[in-house]
């Protein structure tokens, strides 16, 4: 869930971004990539920056790197249409990136913007995809906003949208919807207001002096309280602040894992999957404490069922046989859990069998020409090849042997993996195994390394 951030939080951020444009530097094979806080609403980042201006771009002169910024950029002349904050010349020069991965943003001569920019310490401006800078042709419902600055009915508010949260794990997606009926709170030294979510969800308080608030919801007891509170700040009387929720129901599963013996069965991840699709649904994992216990929270009202190794996933050092509650290896005699809205359930234990035996597995990685593949990476995947099921990750000795941990009654397949640097970059080798089922009498597989399709 996306929270919003604190105003003076947001702004600062804003505003670095807009001032270093927000280069990320990039490892290699990693893609240049640009992230930036929402500006919110046109009444929020018009007061979150420094100068507000409708213009047309007149010239767009590229810069190399200077001590301030450190790397090149364009300076953009606008002719000034209309003032709205913070400029009062006729001809306005701003700063900003090349665009492609700096946050820079790319203005076209001779187009009309609407521009929101920082003024740096020496007196500069500076705007980049971060702020709500665009084309005056975009920016209708800003200048509707903007236009009124002047006007005395002007007053600072604090609006969103409240919605409910379900999740559907059958699906593996997310349902929402309007949460009517939820009470806000929005408290702060300038004084307090109160609102009520309509049948849209959503909550609109105006009169809000300047000022640093506390907006809290109280949803229905059917719902979480977590991530219900948000700290918020009006900068000005004309300005607001947007602050949109999800509320998550507050269902919960709980119960208790037991060994062979009877004892708690500590550290062991429990998974909680879809009554209505057990075969494909997605799952939740959570793990038991030294008690045994474990809970899955905020859950939506629905169909479930509970089990350990459901799913063939990351085996851990312990992996126990595959047991649905409430004590099954089959979907088809797992009890199927009815969840209501708000709903506490709290299970019989779960026995678990025996843990299944685990062995060493011992290998070899070759060249073809039969010299040992010594460093290579080995994992463990499943019967096609390509996922991981192991979690640790082994690396050839010197004679090009590896040693792994499986599971006695489980399928693996061995695959290794050889990255050799040469003049032209990087050149990739693999190997993959057959299949094959542990048990006492292991294999011992030699894997024979050979160069991967160049993309």
């Amino acid at each position: 869930m996306w929270a919003l951030q604190q105003t003076t939080a947001r702004s600062v951020a804003l505003r670095a971004c807009s001032i270093a444009f927000c280069i990320i530097t990039v490892r290699a094979a990693q893609a240049d990539a640009c992230t930036y806080p929402s500006p919110g609403p046109a009444c929020q980042n018009a007061f979150d920056v420094d100068a507000v201006f409708l213009g047309t771009a007149t010239n767009i002169t590229p810069m190399g790197a200077t001590p301030t910024p450190t790397f090149p950029h364009v300076v953009v002349t606008f002719s000034l249409e209309r003032a709205f904050r913070g400029v009062e010349n006729a001809t306005m020069a701003v700063r900003t990136g090349n665009g492609g991965g700096d946050c820079g943003y790319r203005f076209k001569a001779g187009e009309r913007y609407l521009v929101y920019a920082y003024r740096q310490k020496d007196g500069t401006l500076t705007t980049g995809i971060s702020t709500r800078t665009r084309l005056a042709s975009q920016a209708k419902e800003d200048l509707e906003f903007l236009s009124h600055l002047a006007s005395p009915s002007q007053s600072g508010h604090v609006f969103g949208v409240v919605k409910t949260s379900m999740r559907d794990l059958a699906f593996g997606q997310s349902r929402r919807s309007p949460a009517p009926f939820v009470h806000v709170l929005l408290r702060g030294s300038a004084g307090g207001r109160d609102a009520e979510t309509d049948a849209e969800g959503r909550y609109d308080i105006s009169g809000v002096p300047p000022g640093r608030y506390e907006l809290q919801l109280i949803p229905p007891a059917v719902f979480s309280s977590e991530y219900l509170t948000r700290t918020i700040a009006i900068s000005d009387p004309r300005g607001c602040a947007s602050a949109d929720f999800d509320v998550m129901y507050n269902g919960s599963v709980s119960g208790v894992l037991l060994t062979v013996d009877g004892n708690p069965a500590n550290d062991v991840q429990v998974e909680l999957i879809s009554g209505e699709a057990l075969w494909i649904s997605q799952t939740l994992t959570t793990k038991t404490n030294r008690s045994g216990e474990f809970q899955f929270k905020n859950l939506s009202p629905g169909r479930y069922g509970v089990g350990v190794s459901l799913r063939r996933t990351v085996e851990p050092p312990v992996l126990y046989p595959k047991t649905l509650y409430p004590g099954t290896p089959s979907e088809s005699y797992a009890a199927i859990l009815e969840l209501g809205e708000g709903a506490h359930l709290q299970l019989e234990s779960l026995g678990l069998q025996p843990a299944r035996p685990n062995r060493e597995l011992t290998g070899t990685v070759a060249w073809p020409d039969g010299l040992p593949g010594a460093g290579a990476s080995v994992m463990l995947v499943d019967e096609t090849g390509q996922r991981g099921v192991s979690a640790s990750i082994a690396k050839t000795d010197a004679a090009g042997r590896f040693t792994l941990l499986v599971h006695e009654g489980m399928t693996y397949r061995v695959r290794a993996h050889f990255s050799l640097k040469t003049d032209a970059g990087y050149q990739q080798f693999d190997a993959l195994d057959e299949a094959f089922v542990a048990s006492p009498q292991l294999p011992s597989p030699r894997l024979v390394l050979t160069p991967m399709p160049s993309r």
